[in-house]
């Protein structure tokens, strides 16, 4: 195994694992929201739906043959099932307009690599949901502004495309969003839209200035909380949506999973009550709490096996939240599970690739991963002489397994697909 493999399989396992350290009791429960007072005076919400969409990554399919080079570099990616981008993408949109939600959110990494004709290529197929009389909210990601990888790839090579400024990005989404704002922040691409006129979104972008991506400056800052002030005297419902993540889910992800100045917005979010957050980046489902009981949603990797999309359910005082797959065809449906279980595999037999049972053990280590990416950790098979022999080799996995268990002796839920608030 090089030197790059390695720290790539290290990488993808430390974000895996970061999702084990913050499980206490917090997927798949009811959370009774200490919001009572601070809503008192607040209207109910009425039947409201907001469907949720995070690292779509999509590619124009003229920016690909399938062919060699393309191929080995989404084999050894971090499980994204790109062979069905345009089917899985085509099919979400289709959902979408059926269900006819109040609302669509994209919350960032729209694009595969930043590419200007997959920015185009996707605007245009979310034209039918607009047209469908739905509002679609978009967000850029860090992989969709001045992405100096953007590129069009051709059998076993490739060459360097355009990609887009945050300008750009405002002209091809103006209608997903931005022209229904009813604030803007001058200094990102943040927003705030209304759903309703007592349930506002707030838009949060860290990934406007080249070169800053990941950076909430406080300029942005001042615009949140003057949009919150407002909400508050309005007596409005505020969600907040980001790309990165707001709470460190663990330490081992507070690099690049988060964003700096998170612990400001934080203090903002609790200081006006808003209701939870949105995000994605980690291709992981997950929910975290804050010390305070303050929420937020990491939905999974559209384009990752089991493929979810949100599906946020708002009546009277009561949240719902369930991470819904999105798929329905069963043979894509395998395909995507199977490409992200022998993406593990692979990973793991290039560690134990001398042992006698080395089939046995990257198997087991490749269903621990798809379980946990799947936020289902409760779905986990132990088996004590797998785990002990994994034990016996010089590796990072012996540690995760631990955390697993430790974890999951500590919780009383490890279900993070669904999620209910009540204030």
């Amino acid at each position: 195994m090089n030197r790059k493999s390695l720290i790539y399989t290290i990488i993808i396992i430390a974000s895996i694992i970061s999702i084990l350290l913050v499980c206490f009791g917090i997927g798949g429960k009811t959370s009774d929201s200490s919001k009572v007072e601070q809503y008192k005076e607040y209207s109910d919400l009425d039947n409201i739906s907001i469907w949720l969409a995070t690292d779509i990554h999509y590619i124009d399919p003229n920016l690909t043959d399938g062919g060699e080079y393309y191929q080995r570099m989404v084999e050894s990616g971090d499980g994204k099932y790109m062979y069905g981008c345009e089917e899985i993408t085509d099919e979400f949109i289709s959902q979408v307009i059926e269900a006819h939600p109040s609302a669509l959110i994209l919350s960032g990494d729209i694009t595969f690599n930043g590419a200007r004709d997959s920015h185009i290529a996707l605007a245009n197929k979310l034209k039918a949901i607009s047209d469908a009389g739905i509002p679609v909210i978009a967000l850029p990601g860090n992989h969709d502004l001045t992405v100096g990888r953007a590129a069009k790839f051709s059998g076993d090579s490739y060459e360097l495309v355009d990609s887009i400024d945050a300008s750009e990005f405002l002209d091809i989404y103006s209608d997903y969003g931005f022209s229904n704002a009813v604030a803007r922040d001058d200094t990102s691409l943040s927003y705030v839209t209304e759903i309703a006129p007592n349930l506002r979104v707030l838009v949060v972008d860290v990934n406007t200035v080249p070169g800053m991506s990941g950076i909430l400056t406080n300029s942005t800052l001042d615009f949140v909380e003057e949009q919150l002030k407002q909400a508050k005297e309005d007596k409005a419902y505020v969600i907040g949506v980001t790309h990165q993540t707001l709470l460190e889910h663990s330490e081992l992800t507070s690099q690049g999973m988060t964003f700096i100045n998170n612990d400001k917005l934080l203090d903002l979010y609790e200081k006006y009550d808003v209701l939870m957050n949105l995000s994605g980046h980690m291709h992981i489902q997950h929910i975290k709490e804050s010390n305070d009981g303050f929420v937020e949603i990491a939905t999974g990797a559209l384009m990752t096996a089991p493929n979810y999309h949100g599906e946020i359910s708002l009546n009277g005082r009561r949240m719902t939240y369930k991470a819904v797959p999105t798929i329905t065809d069963e043979k894509l449906s395998v395909a995507a599970e199977g490409f992200l279980w022998t993406n593990a595999y692979r990973q793991a037999m290039e560690l134990v690739e001398t042992q006698d049972n080395s089939a046995d053990l990257a198997g087991y280590f490749a269903d621990f991963n798809v379980n946990y990416i799947a936020g289902r950790p409760d779905l986990i098979q132990w088996d004590s002489e797998l785990n002990k022999q994994w034990e016996e080799t010089d590796s990072f996995v012996p540690v995760y397994f631990q955390v697993v268990a430790d974890e999951m002796e500590a919780s009383k839920q490890q279900n993070f697909s669904e999620y209910t608030i009540k204030w």
